[in-house]
Protein backbone atom coordinates (compact mmCIF):
# COMPACT_ATOMS: atom_id res chain seq x y z
CA UNK A 1 0.00 0.00 0.00
CA UNK A 2 2.80 2.37 0.86
CA UNK A 3 4.36 1.58 -2.27
CA UNK A 4 0.95 2.62 -4.33
CA UNK A 5 0.97 6.23 -2.61
CA UNK A 6 4.13 7.05 -3.63
CA UNK A 7 3.66 6.51 -6.39
CA UNK A 8 0.42 8.24 -7.04
CA UNK A 9 2.08 11.02 -5.53
CA UNK A 10 4.57 10.92 -8.09
CA UNK A 11 2.66 10.86 -11.10
CA UNK A 12 0.21 13.91 -9.38
CA UNK A 13 3.37 15.90 -9.19
CA UNK A 14 4.14 15.06 -12.39
CA UNK A 15 1.07 16.31 -13.99
CA UNK A 16 1.26 19.42 -11.79
CA UNK A 17 4.11 20.42 -13.40
CA UNK A 18 2.79 19.40 -17.21
CA UNK A 19 0.01 21.40 -16.21
CA UNK A 20 2.03 24.72 -15.41
CA UNK A 21 4.41 24.48 -17.80
CA UNK A 22 1.92 23.95 -20.38
CA UNK A 23 -0.34 26.97 -18.82
CA UNK A 24 2.65 28.96 -18.89
CA UNK A 25 3.28 28.38 -22.42
CA UNK A 26 -0.16 29.54 -23.15
CA UNK A 27 0.73 32.74 -21.13
CA UNK A 28 3.52 33.39 -23.42
CA UNK A 29 2.00 32.59 -26.67
CA UNK A 30 -1.09 35.19 -25.23
CA UNK A 31 1.58 37.42 -24.19
CA UNK A 32 3.55 37.16 -27.75
CA UNK A 33 0.62 37.57 -29.91
CA UNK A 34 -1.26 40.58 -28.04
CA UNK A 35 2.60 41.79 -28.17
CA UNK A 36 2.34 41.33 -31.98
CA UNK A 37 -1.21 42.74 -32.20
CA UNK A 38 0.07 45.94 -30.76
CA UNK A 39 2.75 46.18 -33.11
CA UNK A 40 0.97 45.73 -36.29
CA UNK A 41 -1.42 48.04 -35.09
CA UNK A 42 1.45 50.60 -34.43
CA UNK A 43 2.19 50.52 -38.01
CA UNK A 44 -1.45 50.47 -39.70
CA UNK A 45 -1.74 54.80 -39.45
CA UNK A 46 -3.55 56.42 -42.25
CA UNK A 47 -1.41 57.44 -45.03
CA UNK A 48 -3.99 57.06 -47.92
CA UNK A 49 -7.96 58.56 -48.35
CA UNK A 50 -9.65 57.27 -51.51
CA UNK A 51 -13.26 59.45 -52.36
CA UNK A 52 -15.34 57.59 -54.69
CA UNK A 53 -18.68 58.59 -56.17
CA UNK A 54 -20.66 61.69 -57.76
CA UNK A 55 -20.98 64.35 -55.37
CA UNK A 56 -21.09 68.33 -55.83
CA UNK A 57 -18.15 68.66 -53.42
CA UNK A 58 -14.05 67.84 -54.44
CA UNK A 59 -12.58 64.93 -52.77
CA UNK A 60 -10.62 67.65 -50.44
CA UNK A 61 -13.75 69.33 -49.04
CA UNK A 62 -14.89 65.53 -48.18
CA UNK A 63 -11.88 64.33 -46.17
CA UNK A 64 -12.20 67.52 -44.36
CA UNK A 65 -15.06 67.10 -43.48
CA UNK A 66 -14.80 63.52 -42.48
CA UNK A 67 -12.54 64.67 -39.30
CA UNK A 68 -9.73 61.87 -40.29
CA UNK A 69 -6.74 63.04 -40.79
CA UNK A 70 -3.31 61.32 -41.82
CA UNK A 71 -1.14 59.03 -39.43
CA UNK A 72 -4.46 58.78 -37.83
CA UNK A 73 -4.50 55.13 -36.28
CA UNK A 74 -6.82 53.02 -38.54
CA UNK A 75 -8.73 50.57 -36.50
CA UNK A 76 -9.87 53.72 -34.39
CA UNK A 77 -11.11 55.66 -37.30
CA UNK A 78 -14.77 55.57 -36.18
CA UNK A 79 -17.35 55.08 -39.39
CA UNK A 80 -20.47 55.95 -37.48
CA UNK A 81 -18.76 59.55 -36.85
CA UNK A 82 -17.17 60.04 -40.51
CA UNK A 83 -20.66 59.69 -41.61
CA UNK A 84 -22.32 61.99 -39.49
CA UNK A 85 -19.44 64.64 -40.42
CA UNK A 86 -19.78 64.56 -43.66
CA UNK A 87 -23.72 64.88 -43.45
CA UNK A 88 -23.21 67.48 -41.16
CA UNK A 89 -20.65 69.78 -43.98
CA UNK A 90 -21.55 68.07 -46.96
CA UNK A 91 -25.40 67.95 -46.86
CA UNK A 92 -25.74 67.23 -50.61
CA UNK A 93 -24.60 63.65 -49.47
CA UNK A 94 -27.14 61.39 -48.02
CA UNK A 95 -25.55 58.48 -48.03
CA UNK A 96 -21.77 57.49 -46.79
CA UNK A 97 -20.16 54.24 -46.93
CA UNK A 98 -16.34 54.22 -44.98
CA UNK A 99 -14.00 50.96 -45.50
CA UNK A 100 -10.52 50.48 -44.40
CA UNK A 101 -8.13 48.86 -45.84
CA UNK A 102 -4.91 47.11 -44.73
CA UNK A 103 -2.57 48.20 -43.95
CA UNK A 104 -2.82 52.30 -44.32
CA UNK A 105 -6.13 53.07 -46.48
CA UNK A 106 -9.55 55.05 -46.19
CA UNK A 107 -12.13 54.59 -48.78
CA UNK A 108 -15.00 56.78 -48.93
CA UNK A 109 -17.55 56.21 -50.80
CA UNK A 110 -20.32 58.60 -51.23
CA UNK A 111 -24.00 59.22 -52.89
CA UNK A 112 -25.41 62.34 -53.53
CA UNK A 113 -28.75 63.95 -54.23
CA UNK A 114 -30.22 66.62 -56.54
CA UNK A 115 -31.93 69.82 -55.45
CA UNK A 116 -35.63 69.53 -55.70
CA UNK A 117 -36.64 73.54 -54.85
CA UNK A 118 -34.83 76.40 -54.19
CA UNK A 119 -36.13 79.29 -51.80
CA UNK A 120 -35.34 83.35 -51.75
CA UNK A 121 -34.98 85.18 -48.76
CA UNK A 122 -33.61 88.37 -49.30
CA UNK A 123 -31.67 88.42 -52.40
CA UNK A 124 -29.92 84.89 -51.31
CA UNK A 125 -31.03 81.62 -52.42
CA UNK A 126 -31.39 78.48 -50.65
CA UNK A 127 -31.50 74.79 -52.18
CA UNK A 128 -33.83 71.93 -50.53
CA UNK A 129 -34.17 68.49 -50.78
CA UNK A 130 -37.56 66.39 -51.06
CA UNK A 131 -37.98 66.72 -47.32
CA UNK A 132 -36.82 70.84 -47.38
CA UNK A 133 -33.63 70.21 -45.80
CA UNK A 134 -31.39 73.05 -46.30
CA UNK A 135 -29.02 72.10 -48.57
CA UNK A 136 -26.70 75.09 -50.19
CA UNK A 137 -26.53 78.63 -49.43
CA UNK A 138 -25.86 80.88 -52.47
CA UNK A 139 -26.19 84.45 -54.31
CA UNK A 140 -26.53 83.17 -57.69
CA UNK A 141 -29.82 81.09 -58.14
CA UNK A 142 -28.93 80.25 -62.64
CA UNK A 143 -27.40 77.06 -61.38
CA UNK A 144 -30.91 75.98 -60.41
CA UNK A 145 -32.42 78.00 -63.12
CA UNK A 146 -30.31 75.69 -65.84
CA UNK A 147 -30.62 72.29 -63.93
CA UNK A 148 -34.50 73.20 -63.89
CA UNK A 149 -34.82 73.08 -60.07
CA UNK A 150 -38.37 74.55 -59.35
CA UNK A 151 -38.87 77.65 -57.02
CA UNK A 152 -40.38 77.32 -53.94
CA UNK A 153 -42.31 80.36 -52.37
CA UNK A 154 -43.42 79.25 -48.92
CA UNK A 155 -45.34 81.24 -46.46
CA UNK A 156 -43.75 82.65 -43.26
CA UNK A 157 -40.20 81.33 -43.56
CA UNK A 158 -38.27 81.92 -40.71
CA UNK A 159 -34.69 79.58 -40.96
CA UNK A 160 -32.55 78.50 -43.41
CA UNK A 161 -30.03 77.06 -41.70
CA UNK A 162 -27.69 74.90 -43.89
CA UNK A 163 -28.03 70.92 -42.93
CA UNK A 164 -30.96 71.64 -41.23
CA UNK A 165 -34.65 71.27 -42.11
CA UNK A 166 -36.14 74.93 -43.37
CA UNK A 167 -38.64 76.48 -40.87
CA UNK A 168 -41.86 78.33 -42.46
CA UNK A 169 -44.77 79.12 -41.28
CA UNK A 170 -46.92 81.24 -38.18
CA UNK A 171 -49.10 78.33 -37.61
CA UNK A 172 -50.20 74.62 -37.78
CA UNK A 173 -52.38 75.56 -40.72
CA UNK A 174 -50.37 77.11 -43.02
CA UNK A 175 -47.78 74.23 -42.17
CA UNK A 176 -50.72 71.45 -43.45
CA UNK A 177 -52.00 73.36 -46.52
CA UNK A 178 -48.36 73.47 -47.55
CA UNK A 179 -47.16 70.15 -47.03
CA UNK A 180 -50.60 68.76 -48.71
CA UNK A 181 -50.00 71.18 -52.12
CA UNK A 182 -46.37 69.71 -52.31
CA UNK A 183 -46.94 66.15 -51.71
CA UNK A 184 -49.90 66.55 -54.30
CA UNK A 185 -47.69 68.16 -56.49
CA UNK A 186 -44.99 64.94 -56.17
CA UNK A 187 -47.61 63.00 -57.40
CA UNK A 188 -48.37 64.91 -60.85
CA UNK A 189 -47.53 63.49 -64.43
CA UNK A 190 -45.47 67.71 -65.34
CA UNK A 191 -43.55 67.63 -61.82
CA UNK A 192 -40.39 67.61 -63.56
CA UNK A 193 -41.84 71.15 -66.05
CA UNK A 194 -42.26 72.90 -62.85
CA UNK A 195 -40.44 75.90 -62.52
CA UNK A 196 -42.08 77.46 -59.90
CA UNK A 197 -44.45 76.80 -56.87
CA UNK A 198 -45.94 79.64 -54.92
CA UNK A 199 -47.58 78.69 -52.39
CA UNK A 200 -47.21 81.63 -49.97
CA UNK A 201 -50.83 82.15 -49.61
CA UNK A 202 -53.14 79.44 -49.65
CA UNK A 203 -56.19 81.22 -51.30
CA UNK A 204 -53.82 82.49 -53.77
CA UNK A 205 -51.75 79.43 -55.35
CA UNK A 206 -49.62 79.42 -58.78
CA UNK A 207 -47.44 77.48 -60.52
CA UNK A 208 -44.99 77.98 -63.40
CA UNK A 209 -44.81 75.28 -65.98
CA UNK A 210 -41.82 74.70 -68.69
CA UNK A 211 -40.96 78.89 -67.34
CA UNK A 212 -43.54 80.16 -69.72
CA UNK A 213 -46.89 78.90 -69.02
CA UNK A 214 -48.26 80.72 -65.81
CA UNK A 215 -51.38 78.48 -64.07
CA UNK A 216 -53.63 79.93 -61.28
CA UNK A 217 -54.71 77.68 -58.77
CA UNK A 218 -57.08 79.61 -56.58
CA UNK A 219 -57.49 77.98 -52.96
CA UNK A 220 -55.83 74.94 -51.90
CA UNK A 221 -58.85 73.46 -51.71
CA UNK A 222 -59.91 70.21 -54.08
CA UNK A 223 -55.98 70.64 -55.11
CA UNK A 224 -55.33 67.22 -56.58
CA UNK A 225 -58.63 67.82 -58.55
CA UNK A 226 -57.05 71.30 -59.98
CA UNK A 227 -53.80 69.67 -60.85
CA UNK A 228 -55.66 67.28 -63.01
CA UNK A 229 -56.66 70.01 -64.91
CA UNK A 230 -53.61 71.43 -65.35
CA UNK A 231 -52.71 67.99 -66.58
CA UNK A 232 -55.75 68.40 -69.06
CA UNK A 233 -54.49 72.09 -70.03
CA UNK A 234 -51.21 70.79 -71.01
CA UNK A 235 -52.39 68.39 -73.63
CA UNK A 236 -54.42 70.97 -74.99
CA UNK A 237 -53.65 71.38 -78.60
CA UNK A 238 -54.44 75.29 -78.09
CA UNK A 239 -50.84 75.00 -77.03
CA UNK A 240 -49.24 73.98 -80.23
CA UNK A 241 -47.12 76.22 -81.57
CA UNK A 242 -47.42 79.03 -78.47
CA UNK A 243 -44.49 80.41 -76.70
CA UNK A 244 -46.47 80.80 -73.52
CA UNK A 245 -49.62 80.36 -71.92
CA UNK A 246 -51.81 81.44 -68.97
CA UNK A 247 -53.95 78.79 -67.46
CA UNK A 248 -56.42 79.39 -64.61
CA UNK A 249 -58.08 76.44 -62.92
CA UNK A 250 -59.40 77.77 -59.86
CA UNK A 251 -62.32 76.29 -60.83
CA UNK A 252 -61.67 72.85 -62.56
CA UNK A 253 -65.25 72.70 -63.86
CA UNK A 254 -64.54 76.00 -66.19
CA UNK A 255 -60.58 75.57 -67.08
CA UNK A 256 -59.43 78.74 -69.00
CA UNK A 257 -56.18 78.21 -71.27
CA UNK A 258 -54.80 81.29 -72.99
CA UNK A 259 -52.02 80.52 -75.43
CA UNK A 260 -49.52 83.15 -76.17
CA UNK A 261 -47.61 83.71 -79.74
CA UNK A 262 -44.21 85.81 -80.39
Amino acid sequence: MKGRSKQSEKTLEIDVMTIISVAIVIVMLALAIFGAIRLTKSFMKVSVIEVRGDSPYEPEEIITASGIKMKDKLYKVDAEAVEKNIKAYCPYINKVDIQTKFPNRIRISVESLAASFYVEIFGDFYALDADLRVLEETHDNQKFIAAGVPKLTLPNISSTVVGSTLIYGKNDQEIKYAEEFMNAVKGTAFKSRLTLVDIDEQFDIYIQVDGTINVYMGSIKDADVKLDAVERALADTKLEGATGAEIDVSNPQMISVRPKYE
